[in-house]
Parts: structure tokens; C-alpha cells; sequence
């Protein structure tokens, strides 16, 4: 392929990136007033309660940047530490009932969006689209060596 289609696919991702909300640091794509990586966070903790290092795993972050992200969810009353019975020295990590109501409103607030984001299109021009988006996510996942997949 011509580098004038590489060219044209990375500026169409970067303006999607903008578009899209995820150089917001404090709002979803949906409006939720939290960033992308604290409802990342929230997500996974609503699949089951886990420590700050297994968190850091999940997300594919650094340790450091979870225990300040989590910092923010505790202030915010979102997520409760509790000290492992098993272990002592290990703190796990669960959504509090603020945190699981948050995490269903960012679900409605999202099917809304998309909803609102794809009306004009028809029901096979979305399915071209989530099918783009799938294959464009597993090449991505590929080059990086499948660790993003979680």
C-alpha cells in the first residue's frame, strides 16, 4: 500500500482519538464524570475484587499509576480497601455501592451515546463498523503481543 493510505489511516485515528474524548482526562466518550481509566478500573473491580497489583495487571499500568488512580476512586467514595484476611499484608481493592451504581450509569450513558453517535446509519453500515473496529483491535493486539487483550 501507498504511504499516503498509512498517512490518511493515522491522522483519521488521531482525529477519531480527539473526537472520541480520550485525550479527556476527567469525562468518558459517554459524559460520565470520570476519566477512562478510573471506569477501566471501576470495570474491572465489578468482575471481582483484586489487589492494586493485580489491577496494574489488568490494565496494563504501572503499579505507581493504579495506587494513584485508586487514591482518586477512594476519595471519591467509588472504591473501598479492605485488608486481606488471608493475607495481612495485602489490601484488596472493591467497589463500594456508589462505585457499582456509578458503573451501571456509565453503561446506559454509553448505549445512549452509540445510539445517538450511529442513528444515521443503517443497521449493516454498523455492523461494517463494529467489524472494522473488532479486526482493527485484534491487528493491534497482535503487534503488541496480545498482552492488551484482557
Amino acid at each position: 500500500m501507498a504511504e499516503n493510505y498509512f498517512m490518511d489511516l493515522r491522522s483519521t485515528v488521531q482525529r477519531f482519538v480527539k473526537l472520541f474524548g480520550v485525550l479527556e482526562n476527567h469525562v468518558t466518550p459517554c459524559g460520565f464524570p470520570l476519566s477512562v481509566s478510573q471506569v477501566y478500573a471501576m470495570q474491572e473491580l465489578e468482575k471481582e475484587n483484586m489487589s492494586i497489583t493485580e489491577l496494574a495487571l489488568r490494565l496494563d499500568l504501572e503499579r505507581s499509576s493504579v495506587s494513584r488512580l485508586v487514591d482518586d476512586l477512594v476519595k471519591g467514595e467509588f472504591v473501598s480497601r479492605e485488608t486481606n484476611a488471608a493475607n495481612r499484608r495485602e489490601v484488596v481493592l472493591h467497589l463500594t455501592e456508589k462505585g457499582k451504581k456509578s458503573i451501571q450509569q456509565v453503561k446506559k450513558q454509553s448505549i445512549l451515546f452509540f445510539q445517538n453517535v450511529l442513528s444515521d446509519y443503517t443497521e449493516e453500515d454498523k455492523t461494517i463498523i463494529l467489524e472494522g473496529f473488532r479486526k482493527f483491535s485484534e491487528a493491534l493486539s497482535r503487534q503488541r503481543g496480545g498482552k492488551h487483550d484482557k
